[in-house]
């Protein structure tokens, strides 16, 4: 099976990265943010290639995701890295299904709301699987995954047979800020916060950022949303059609209110 080792241990202490070994598919799980990104330029420096780069697209990302990796795609290219490669989730019956579209069917909020975390099953890990298990059936798979060293608490194993879970970043000691460092050395643009557009984890800000057509969607979504229990909307507590209106009230206020022109003679 092919593995992925420290080099020596002095390089392992200097946080130099891994080696391959040997065989069968390497498959890195890109998730379109700063780890991820960072990840792939370490491989590069080592020449580890890995066979596919695979994002899960819920078709709710914020639209600078998608734009990041059409930009990181032309640098892979130019070092000769595999090109990411969009999966998406899809019914029984073969059609595709979004997030945003699941959740609007059933009148509800995204799952993570609730405190579940089926989002992340059906609309990422379930379409990488699929995309694996259709090419690669008789294959033993390492999938690397992006969890820096801040991160340590997120580390599970892989539960399919034959697959196995590593992360590069923890092995080379890379936390987030030597992440963005990173990406910064190569001269990359740093990409956004990965997320959907209406996770409820955003914070206040995040929500206040999204572009007009975005908050229009999550307006939607929320007015639409029957079966949230006692919900308030996507803030759980509150409502996120109410903190955009009343900040949009708030700059209305001030595009409203004329400059103050003091009088020519208190010029001077």
């Amino acid at each position: 099976m092919k593995s992925i080792l420290p080099i020596k241990q002095e390089a392992r202490n200097s946080t130099k990265a891994l080696l391959l070994d040997a065989a069968d598919k390497l498959i890195v799980s890109y998730g379109g943010g700063t780890n991820s990104t960072a990840m792939l330029i370490g491989m590069c420096r080592l020449g580890i290639k890995p066979d596919h780069v695979l994002f899960a697209d819920t078709g709710g990302e914020k639209q600078e995701t998608y734009e990041y990796i059409n930009y990181f795609n032309k640098w892979l290219d130019q070092n000769k890295m595999p090109l990411i490669e969009t999966v998406k989730y899809k019914t029984k019956h073969g059609v595709e299904l979004t997030l945003e579209q699941d959740i609007i069917n059933n009148q509800t909020l995204p799952a993570i709301a609730f405190g579940w975390k089926t989002c992340s099953q059906k609309f990422k890990i379930q379409p990488q699987e699929k995309f694996i298990k259709e090419r690669y059936p008789n294959h033993n798979i390492i999938h690397l995954i992006g969890f820096d060293l801040g991160e340590q608490l997120r580390v599970k194993k892989n539960p399919l047979k034959g697959h196995i879970n590593q992360f590069p970043l923890i092995e080379w000691k890379w936390d987030r800020a030597r992440c963005v460092e990173e990406i910064l050395k190569e001269k990359l643009c740093l990409p956004g916060k990965s997320s959907c557009y209406f996770c409820p984890n955003m914070k206040k800000q995040e929500i206040l950022n999204l572009n007009l057509a975005e908050k229009e969607r999550v307006k939607f979504i929320e007015a639409n949303a029957k079966n949230k229990v006692e919900m308030a909307g996507l803030g759980r507590s509150y409502s996120w059609t109410d903190l955009i209106n009343a900040d949009e009230s708030q700059a209305k206020l001030f595009e409203d209110l004329e400059m103050y022109q003091p009088p020519c003679e208190c010029l001077g």
